[in-house]
């Protein structure tokens, strides 16, 4: 077989994750407030990474898009040179402190 058709049966490396938050992210700002409370999202967002809570199996969009390089999962796709295409950056809070603010009991 040679190289060049080896090559094309070579598929791109996908990395499991979800592309865009779910309606139910804890991440998005029309979550419900004051769900998780303040001890448990500060704890998530300390998190190097985190699932989906609905599919165990991939990666959380919204903790990624909030996180962004902070999220362990971001900085592996980025070495190795994986687009994640990530949606929906207006559906999350802007910054942690908003997010944990808005789940405060």
């Amino acid at each position: 077989m040679s190289n060049s058709n080896r090559s094309k049966r070579i598929k791109p490396l996908k990395l499991p994750h979800i592309p865009s938050p779910c309606q139910d992210c804890p991440f998005r700002k029309d979550s419900l407030q004051g769900w998780l409370g303040e001890e448990r999202i500060t704890g998530i967002l300390q998190a190097e990474s985190f699932v989906c809570h609905k599919k165990k199996d991939m990666q959380c969009a919204g903790h990624m898009l909030i996180n962004g390089d902070h999220n362990a999962f971001v900085r592996l796709a980025s070495r190795l040179r994986i687009a994640l295409r990530l949606t929906g950056v207006e559906q999350v809070f802007e910054s942690k402190a908003a997010c944990i603010e808005h789940h405060k009991n």
